[in-house]
C-alpha cells in the first residue's frame, strides 16, 4: 500500500530541466479537473458506462486527503480541513498546492479503492482528463493503465501491470504521432515488458539519466521484436541481438534490406553512448536531445515494424 502510494510524479527524482522551470498548472485547469473529478465520483457519468450506484465523493476526497497527510506530512492538510469538514478543505488544498502534487492528484484518481467500486473502463475517462490538460496547453499525458487477462481453465483474471502515470511531453506533434500511438500498443498484455521497458526510458530522460534511457529504449525495441518472433513463430535465441533479429523479422516484412540501418540506429545508439557495456575509462556524457531522439526513433521503429508484421 505505502510503496503505491508514494509511487507518484513528484516522488520521481526531477530533471534538471524541468526542476528549473517548475510545474506549473494553472487555476484554470485545476478549476476544470475538480468540477470534473466531483461529477465523476458522485456519479453525474452515466454516458461512459459509469456504475452510479451513489455518491462516492466524501469517501474519495477523504482518501485524498489521508494521502496528502502521508506525503506530504503538512498538518495543514488537516488543519484546513479540521478533518470535519473533508471534501471542502481537501479540495482547496489541491487547488492552492504546487504543480507537482497536483499531478500527483491526477495519479490518485485512478488509483484510488474507491475507483474501482463504480468504474470497470478507466480508458474513456483517462482520454477525457488528457483532453482537460491539453485546452490549457500543458506539457503532461496521463497513461492508460495496463491490465493482464490470465485464463484459469473455464475463468480468467484480469491483473493490473501498471497503474495510470503522469509523463511529460516535450512534443505535441511527436507525441501524437509517434510516442502516444506506441504506448497506446504497448499496453497490450502480450507486450507488458517492452511496456515496462519503455516508460523506463521515458522516466529516465525526465530525471536526465541518458544513458539509462538509451540503455532501455533498445531493451524495448529487442523485447517488442522478440515478441513479434514468438508471436508469429519465428526462430531466435534469447541471447540474440537486435541486429540478427531485425535480420530475422525484416525478411517477413514489405521493407526493403536498406531499412536495416534506420532500425539498427537504435542499438547502435545504446552500445555507443549509453551504459548497457560499461563504460570503461572514457566517461560518457551523451546530451539530453540525442535521450529525445533516442525515444522518438524507437517509437517510431516499434510502430513501423508492427504495422508491417500485422501487430498494429
Amino acid at each position: 500500500m505505502f510503496q503505491r502510494l508514494f509511487d507518484v510524479f513528484s516522488r520521481r527524482p526531477e530533471t534538471v530541466a524541468t526542476a528549473k522551470k517548475g510545474h506549473e498548472v494553472p487555476s484554470t485547469t485545476r478549476t476544470r479537473v475538480l468540477m470534473w473529478v466531483n461529477e465523476l465520483y458522485r456519479g453525474g457519468r452515466g454516458d461512459l458506462g459509469i456504475i452510479s450506484n451513489g455518491d462516492y465523493s466524501a469517501e474519495f476526497w477523504e482518501e485524498i486527503g489521508r494521502r496528502i497527510l502521508y506525503r506530504t506530512g503538512d498538518t495543514q492538510v488537516a488543519q484546513t480541513s479540521g478533518w470535519q469538514n473533508v471534501p471542502q478543505g481537501v479540495m482547496q488544498y489541491v487547488y492552492t498546492c504546487p504543480g507537482e502534487q497536483f499531478l500527483d492528484f491526477l495519479e490518485d484518481i485512478f488509483s484510488a479503492h474507491i475507483f474501482w467500486r463504480f468504474s470497470h473502463n478507466s480508458d474513456p475517462l483517462i482520454d477525457e482528463l488528457n483532453g482537460l490538460l491539453r485546452v490549457d496547453n500543458l506539457p503532461y499525458h496521463l497513461t492508460h493503465l495496463v491490465t493482464e487477462t490470465i485464463s484459469n481453465g473455464s475463468s480468467y483474471s484480469v491483473h493490473i501491470r501498471a497503474l495510470p502515470k503522469v509523463i511529460v511531453k516535450e512534443s505535441e506533434v511527436l507525441h501524437e504521432n509517434a510516442i502516444g500511438p506506441v504506448m497506446t500498443l504497448l499496453e497490450r498484455p502480450h507486450f507488458k515488458g517492452a511496456n515496462g521497458e519503455y516508460l523506463a526510458a521515458l522516466e529516465d530522460y525526465r530525471k536526465a539519466d541518458i544513458q539509462d534511457c538509451l540503455t532501455k529504449c533498445g531493451s524495448a525495441f529487442e523485447s517488442v521484436l522478440k515478441v513479434i518472433c514468438d508471436r508469429k513463430g519465428w526462430a531466435y535465441k534469447q541471447t540474440d541481438t537486435a541486429k540478427t533479429l531485425i535480420n530475422i523479422v525484416l525478411p517477413n516484412t514489405g521493407l526493403d534490406s536498406y531499412f536495416e540501418p534506420l532500425l539498427i540506429i537504435i542499438a547502435t545508439l545504446r552500445n555507443k553512448l549509453s551504459s548497457a557495456h560499461g563504460t570503461g575509462t572514457a566517461v560518457k556524457q551523451p546530451a539530453r536531445h540525442i535521450a529525445q531522439y533516442a525515444l522518438n526513433a524507437t517509437a517510431s521503429a516499434i510502430l513501423l515494424i508492427a504495422h508491417e508484421t500485422g501487430e498494429a
